[in-house]
């Protein structure tokens, strides 16, 4: 039998549990709540511990759907997740279930990592040019990497624009060392 990887396992998860949002026409709801699930795992070490470490009562599952106010999709997927022991994959099923929303809805997942968080003024700039250029809705994450020195590097779908300082350093080193005296 062939050991499948975790993220194909969490891929289909992720796939069910769009398509049935799909189907019952509450896309838009359940984008909110698996928002919502990933953020409170991100923020609280305690729950994710639990989560993942032991097996988790279909009752625990109940007590939280219905404290965070869960349609019923999201709550038996959630009760299927934890059945079938892959609630160690919760983080991944849901990244997944992200990605598919933006994909559908035909929106471009943009990553940039900079030195220093920008302003609220180069953050506007930014969006307006990356959706112009793109010509699609963005989802703008911001990283914050010191070891970039400057400048922004940009990524979305398979394609990186690298203009940080760093980068130009280590083509300006690499030029530099290169070169016969």
């Amino acid at each position: 039998m062939q050991k499948e990887s975790k993220y194909k396992t969490a891929a289909s998860y992720a796939e069910a549990w769009f398509e049935a949002a799909t189907e019952s026409n509450s896309e838009e709801k359940v984008f909110a709540e698996v928002k919502l699930i990933r953020e409170s795992l991100e923020s609280d070490a305690l729950l994710w511990n639990t989560m993942i470490s032991s097996r988790v009562s279909e009752d625990f599952i109940e007590d939280i759907a219905h404290k965070a106010k869960l349609s019923v999709i999201s709550t038996n997927t959630l009760k299927l997740i934890a059945e079938n022991g892959r609630l160690n994959l919760l983080e991944q099923i849901t990244d997944d279930f992200v990605h598919l929303f933006y994909k559908k809805k035909g929106i471009v997942e943009v990553m940039v990592d900079t030195a220093v968080a920008l302003n609220a003024t180069q953050d506007k700039k930014l969006r307006k040019v990356l959706k112009d250029k793109l010509q699609s809705e963005i989802e703008l994450t911001y990283r914050i990497k010191p070891e970039v020195l400057g400048g922004l590097a940009i990524s979305f779908d398979s394609f990186l624009i690298d203009d940080t300082l760093a980068s130009k350093l280590k083509k300006f080193e690499k030029l530099v060392t290169e070169q016969p005296i």
